[in-house]
């Protein structure tokens, strides 16, 4: 297995321009065998096979390989926190660039939206989202959404933020979807946004290799201004956060010196 892994990993990527070795292998090891159980595939070499000759089948691979849970203000205790610095950062500087890596289907970014907007003058902050899946990216532009991606708001938030439109579907409101950028962006082979004053990448370094983790926070790092924010998800603490050129100022929250 571990040799037909290395090879599925290597023509993957030749494939794809996705480098599975920079991930954790038993997670990719889980995700890969629920596609071969789903198609009833017995082996990495045949389900290689298979998607060298169906593009479509390559394609829902990669969004199955990449896309991670998320929803509306995910650990909303620590958006609270998140908040308060953002606050303290505006009172020094405007206007300010945000930068949500690894959205997948922009409840993110849409929740930065929503906090900005009533924080902040419009003309204050610009929102740029990025992911690795091109379907995660179709979802989050379009901004529909059923309510299992908001059970962290109220009521009057969820009237604020959506439109119900049926079937217990419902779209993030029009002012809302204007405030964010989409594009595609691979944190591991990509350049990086430079200049941006505050980094929210949550819930997506937990899936890489530690080598892969070092790679990317090194990255963002460089990307943030001096003073700038990272916020990370809630099992993805930095423990020597000063090799990074960051100080840890509070939870899961940290500053470029």
């Amino acid at each position: 297995m571990s040799d037909d892994f290395q090879e599925f990993v290597r023509q993957f990527k030749a494939l794809t321009d996705i480098d599975l070795s920079c991930y954790n292998k038993p997670q990719a090891l889980r995700r890969l065998t629920a596609i071969r159980q789903k198609l009833r595939i017995d082996s990495l070499p045949e389900l290689l096979e298979a998607l060298k000759s169906d593009p479509a089948l390559l394609k829902e691979s990669v969004d199955r390989l990449t896309i991670n849970v998320t929803e509306f203000f995910r650990d909303r205790d620590y958006w609270q926190v998140f908040k308060d610095n953002v606050a303290q950062l505006a009172a020094r500087t405007l206007p300010l660039r945000f930068w949500s890596a690894g959205c997948a289907s922009g409840e993110e970014p849409y929740s930065l939206a929503y906090m900005l907007i009533n924080m902040l003058p419009r003309s204050c902050w610009v929102i740029k989202a990025s992911d690795v899946s091109n379907r995660a990216l179709e979802t989050a532009r379009e901004g529909i959404y059923t309510d299992k991606s908001f059970k962290n708001l109220t009521a009057e938030e969820t009237s604020l933020i959506f439109d119900a439109i049926g079937n217990d579907m419902y779209r993030v409101k029009n002012r809302l979807r204007q405030c964010v950028t989409f594009f595609r962006h691979d944190l591991l082979l990509d350049a990086y946004p430079r200049d941006i004053d505050v980094v929210l990448c949550r819930n997506v370094i937990i899936y890489f290799t530690d080598s892969a983790k070092r790679t990317v926070l090194s990255r963002i790092a460089a990307a943030l201004k001096p003073g700038g924010l990272l916020f990370l998800g809630g099992s993805e603490q930095i423990i020597t956060p000063a090799d990074y050129g960051l100080d840890r100022v509070d939870v899961y929250i940290y500053k470029k010196l």
